[in-house]
């Protein structure tokens, strides 16, 4: 009986290891993804907005997220990080995103500005012009 019970500890121990690794492992694969608000304003030539955001050293990767209606495109950019420790140091980075159809005369606006966790940041402020249109 005593074995019994010293086995079941042992494949108790086992499992909780096991699902330590992969819960780390599946952490490290799909990384943590980040809104992370972009400078203002956007270059926008037609249907191409390209934007420059600060962001982590040790970022892996970053995407952005689009939508888009007849008055209005909002473009949130995500970072990924899958670094366990990082300095605070920002890295300026560039992303380029191709609209459905050219901006035109809807108004582009950052996702991530729009949530209650960014909107202090001073690239989110009131009165900031999200546009420059390149010249031809």
């Amino acid at each position: 009986m005593a074995q019994r019970g010293a086995a079941t500890w042992r494949l108790v121990i086992v499992a909780t290891a096991v699902i330590g690794v992969l819960g780390l492992a599946a952490w490290h694969v799909f990384g943590q993804s980040e809104p992370t608000p972009w400078n203002k304003p956007a270059r926008v030539d037609g249907a191409v907005v390209q934007l420059t955001y600060t962001g982590s050293e040790c970022r892996d990767g970053a995407e952005a997220d689009v939508e888009e209606d007849s008055k209005r495109v909002t473009i949130t950019v995500r970072e990924t990080v899958r670094a366990m420790s990082c300095s605070d140091v920002g890295v300026s980075y560039d992303i380029q995103v191709r609209l459905d159809a050219p901006l035109g005369d809807r108004e582009l606006v950052d996702g991530a500005c729009q949530m209650t966790k960014y909107a202090h940041y001073i690239v989110c402020g009131q009165n900031k012009t999200t546009v420059e249109s390149i010249p031809h």
